[in-house]
């Protein structure tokens, strides 16, 4: 196997895609939308995991190093290709018109998702005709990320990131620890991926149902599952963990008590007191007094 094809998401231009027709980038997050035209095959190998999902029908023969020989599938508007970074596959296709391309990059990989696994990163092979309700609820907001200016762009598909990554990693890849499920609440890969959400959307309101959605359970049913899990409501625990970044802002006296809530999702200095006061004892300006 020579002479394989390298594809860079991140590169001006794309091996095989006729039309880069919208791209946008975030941290660890690249959005783009491409025309393939019929393509013959080839070894293909990508510089970041990506995930395909084609606007229309296309029929594809594909195959992986794992594979003893082609598989025909025929992929819609509806289901996924996956397709894992420096993981060779060879893939044939009748061309699309249109496809939205998410491409995550190996340095977001480590830097964010592979602490979440303590270092033991599970494996992702090449899949396709993936459905997936979780993957398929975030390609709106990846869609309208492409139709943003840069910054904007860039704070939108940062929200996701971390969900993104770490559906695909739990959902899909192949990982020999087994995790414990704590009876009655949320098993430990549900209890990682809402913390990580959690963590990267602090200075965000974060509705009950986009959590629930993140995790792929009902409103009802992922508040009393988190409860079970963690003691404490989601939004509990969500005021802690902003009480928490807070407690690191406040360190820096030039930083106004007022942007410091802002920050991490407060909408008001009163608010961001008394949440401040149940969690701490103290006010942000005690805590800022005892601390700098």
């Amino acid at each position: 196997m020579t002479d394989i094809l390298t594809i860079d998401f991140q590169a001006d231009t794309l091996v095989l895609c006729d039309t880069l027709t919208e791209r946008a980038t975030g941290n660890g997050l690249i959005v783009c939308r491409c025309r393939f035209p019929p393509y013959p095959g080839h070894w293909t190998k990508f510089l970041q995991t990506v995930l395909v999902r084609p606007a229309g029908p296309v029929t594809a023969r594909w195959r992986s190093l794992d594979a003893p020989e082609n598989q025909m599938v025929s992929l819609s508007g509806t289901a996924f290709h996956l397709i894992p970074v420096d993981r060779p596959v060879r893939i044939e296709w009748d061309g699309c018109d249109a496809a939205l391309i998410v491409a995550l990059t190996p340095g977001f990989v480590e830097a964010m998702v592979a602490p979440v696994f303590q270092g033991r990163l599970p494996r992702l092979n090449p899949c396709a005709m993936i459905k997936d309700a979780v993957l398929s609820d975030m390609m709106p907001w990846f869609a309208e990320a492409l139709r943003q200016d840069a910054d904007r762009a860039r704070k939108s598909l940062d929200q996701f990131s971390v969900a993104f990554a770490l559906q695909l990693f739990e959902k899909y890849g192949i990982d020999d620890n087994s995790w414990l499920r704590i009876s009655g609440g949320l098993g430990a890969s549900r209890q990682r991926r809402i913390t990580a959400f959690i963590d990267a959307n602090l200075d965000r309101t974060v509705p009950l149902s986009e959590m629930a959605r993140t995790v792929g359970l009902g409103r009802s049913h992922f508040g009393k599952a988190f409860h079970a899990s963690f003691g404490r409501s989601p939004y509990q625990y969500l005021h802690e963990r902003r009480v928490e970044k807070a407690k690191e802002l406040l360190l820096d006296d030039r930083r106004t008590i007022v942007s410091v809530a802002l920050d991490v999702g407060f909408s008001s200095h009163g608010h961001f007191t008394k949440v401040f006061r149940n969690v701490t004892g103290m006010t942000p300006s005690q805590f800022r007094r005892d601390r700098v």
